[in-house]
């Protein structure tokens, strides 16, 4: 973990999600990078470079000229010189979607890991409006930390791994024992029984001790739960256990692939009261 990219829309979950990166950074001498986006409603079209466009109505460009400006000032106010000593801080403000920026960040600017706050959504605003962290979650190439209330590095102490022991879950356990390696963490290796993908608990054992073998996985527990969907009992096994975080991959699906098989990990950013580490297993 070098480069940890932070967006930001300073709002009380952004500024939660910046306090615990600065902590991760210190841990793994890593790189900030706090990004904010201002989405425009003008259908001009914004330079790649984030300069401004040339607008026809000069309220627009006063508009953005002031947006940018009460940006700067919040970023300011969030990066504080006095809470970032001994880290490597950067700033980014650009014009136009939230998403794109981040990927481009991950595409083009080495940033490795991605932590972010985000309010959740429920009912319709949930189906209606998502969120930018759900696109980020569905679709980011490293992993994502997505995170709702105020919490601190005690997060790492326990984390639940909820695994479905698939072949492409290696970067999700290169990830689980990066972490587990800096901060000592005690790992709850979960498989969630349901209805519909049910097994007998001495089979599910058995072939989640091979794959802790296999990867060389330590100081962890093996456990099957029941619960009637997955998401849902990723969620109450945390509780059971009470758990800092959640940790699990996501396969990544898209359109009506996504529609059909559904979305375990972008419903637990929306609806799990901790922190969700996704990682994706389809790059």
């Amino acid at each position: 973990m070098k480069k940890i990219l932070v967006p930001t829309d300073f709002s009380e979950e952004a500024q939660n999600a910046a306090d615990l990166a600065r902590d991760i950074a210190k841990k793994f001498n890593a790189e900030l990078v706090f990004l904010h986006a201002i989405e425009l409603t003008s259908t001009e079209t914004i330079h790649v470079t984030g300069e401004l466009p040339t607008y026809d109505s000069f309220v627009d460009a006063l508009m953005v000229k002031k947006a940018i400006e009460n940006a700067q000032s919040e970023m300011n106010r969030l990066v504080e010189v006095s809470k970032f000593q001994g880290i490597n801080v950067s700033q980014e403000i650009k014009l136009g979607s939230p998403f794109t920026h981040i990927y481009d960040a991950v595409e083009n600017e080495g940033v490795d890991f991605i932590v972010m706050g985000t309010k959740g959504a429920s009912g319709l605003s949930e189906v209606l409006i998502g969120s930018n962290a759900e696109k980020v979650v569905r679709r980011a190439k490293c992993p994502v930390l997505s995170v709702k209330d105020k919490v601190d590095e005690s997060i790492f102490d326990s984390m639940v791994y909820a695994t479905i022991m698939s072949e492409k879950e290696d970067k999700v356990v290169a990830t689980l024992k990066e972490l587990q390696q800096a901060y000592g963490s005690k790992v709850y290796m979960v498989w969630i029984n349901t209805p519909n993908n049910f097994k007998p608990d001495r089979i599910t054992k058995a072939e989640m001790r091979k794959f802790a073998d296999k990867h060389k996985l330590q100081a962890y527990q093996i456990h099957v739960f029941n619960d009637v969907v997955e998401e849902d009992g990723i969620r109450h096994f945390a509780d059971e256990v009470d758990a800092g975080m959640i940790i699990m991959g996501t396969s990544s699906h898209t359109g009506l692939s996504r529609i059909i098989r559904g979305s375990v990990a972008e419903d637990l950013v929306n609806h799990a009261k901790r922190p969700v580490l996704t990682v994706s297993m389809k790059y």
